[in-house]
């Protein structure tokens, strides 16, 4: 295997890992990297790898969903992403975590995990 399918199948075996610990589902998370559903399951299928600038999203992805499993049921997290956030500018967190701003959003479950009202 040579580094870069290595590389590429540690993503999907992050987004895999996702998958199972917050019930989402290959439909919720092609919503959640807005990718088309069969795209996803292709990658489920080791058919076809993510391209480099969705496995940076499945990386922080992972470590934002991680983060939040502290703090709320993961079974919601999928509907967290999706809602907007007065902290975050009213922005959905999913939004940022696509936009590589995933250091706020990690931010903000700190605060929250904290017990800050934000």
């Amino acid at each position: 295997m040579s580094p870069a399918t290595a590389v590429q199948s540690q993503a999907v075996r992050r987004l895999t890992q996702v998958m199972h610990d917050t019930s989402i589902d290959a439909t919720g998370m092609a919503r959640i990297l807005d990718r088309d559903p069969k795209t996803v399951q292709r990658w489920l299928r080791h058919e076809t790898e993510p391209r480099w600038e969705v496995r940076e999203v499945v990386l922080s992805l992972n470590v934002v969903l991680e983060r939040l499993a502290g703090v709320i049921d993961p079974a919601s997290a999928e509907d967290w992403l999706f809602t907007p956030v007065p902290s975050l500018g009213h922005e959905r967190p999913v939004e940022l975590i696509r936009d590589g701003r995933a250091r706020d959003v990690l931010n903000l479950i700190d605060a929250l995990s904290e017990g800050v009202f934000v």
